[in-house]
This record gives structure tokens, C-alpha cells and sequence, in this order.
């Protein structure tokens, strides 16, 4: 509730926002479970306050401490590009330790450190995929393309008449 007044004070916003998080669950059986903490699972209000939220303890958070880490995120689902394993891993320590002051926890299984295998980066690690908004990221061989001038062009003063020819490189490996 205090990210949300940070960015309002609509007297019925916040009632019926509070009234959302406070709300008990019913179960299959018609009994009522009180919640704690979270928002309700399938809410309308859920995504809205899961991404403030996050937005604080997350977004926030990262730019402030760690300007160099440049990173995506989506709903509860983020990915942080790191520079070397080492940085990653205690990135990894960091982040639990940040999450745990903010009431939450990193996925055991999901959350993972990735080798993005390509042209440059050449090394041979375990996990080389991952999956983020429905797309498989993985490495793939892939042709390398560019344009070389001929000599004439580069010695014609008429660059517009001159003409270029692509040419395939080696595929990667």
C-alpha cells in the first residue's frame, strides 16, 4: 500500500485496493481462508501490484546498485546480462538477500544462470537456453553477412556508379 500511495491518493482507489489485499480466499468447499501477505491469486488488481511492487524492490533497486547490469523485466519474470559467471553469481546472492527484505523469494527452479553461447563467446557450459515470454533462446548457427567495396569503388571518385558486392563469410561455428 505504500508504493501505491506514492502514486495516488484517490480516497476510493486505496479503499478498494486495500479491501482487494485483505480479502479472504474461498475455497472449493465455500469456507474462507484469511490471507496474510500477497495478492490474490487471479485478481484484476494482482499484475497492477505485482508490478509496483516490483518496480521498488526490483527496478529501483538495480539501477541504483548495480548501474552497469543492464536488464529486462516482465510481470515477475526478468533477466540481468552479466559480464562473467562470478558477477552473476553473487548477483544471484544479492538479489535473494534483496528479495528476502521485500517479503519474497527467488524461484529455486527457475531462477538460473545462463551462457550465452555465440561467435564471441565460444565456452561450453551446461545451460546454454532459456525460455523468457514464450520464446526459446538458445544458441544457433547463424550466417555472418557484409559488404565489401570493390577496388574500383574505392579509387572512383563516382561512388554512386560504383558498385558493391556481398559476399557470404564463413558460417559461424
Amino acid at each position: 500500500m505504500r508504493a501505491v500511495r506514492k502514486h495516488t491518493d484517490c480516497p476510493w482507489a486505496l479503499l478498494y485496493i486495500e479491501r482487494w489485499l485483505k480479502a479472504p480466499v474461498q475455497m472449493e468447499d465455500g469456507s474462507l481462508v484469511a490471507r496474510e501477505k500477497g495478492t490474490p491469486q487471479g485478481g484484476v488488481i494482482s499484475p497492477l501490484l505485482a508490478n509496483l511492487f516490483l518496480h521498488y524492490a526490483f527496478d529501483v533497486w538495480m539501477r541504483r546498485n548495480h548501474p552497469g547490469i543492464p536488464f529486462e523485466r516482465y510481470a515477475d519474470d526478468a533477466i540481468c546480462h552479466c559480464r562473467s559467471e562470478a558477477q552473476a553469481r553473487r548477483l544471484r546472492e544479492l538479489l535473494a538477500e534483496r528479495f528476502a527484505e521485500c517479503g519474497l523469494m527467488l524461484h529455486p527452479e527457475k531462477t538460473q544462470i545462463v551462457y550465452c553461447k555465440d561467435d564471441d563467446r565460444r565456452g561450453d557450459y551446461p545451460d546454454q537456453k532459456f525460455d523468457f515470454l514464450g520464446y526459446t533462446f538458445r544458441p544457433r548457427l547463424a550466417r555472418r553477412w557484409r559488404v565489401v567495396q570493390s577496388r574500383s569503388q574505392q579509387q572512383s571518385p563516382q561512388g554512386d556508379k560504383a558498385r558493391a558486392s556481398v559476399l557470404d563469410a564463413s558460417a559461424a561455428q
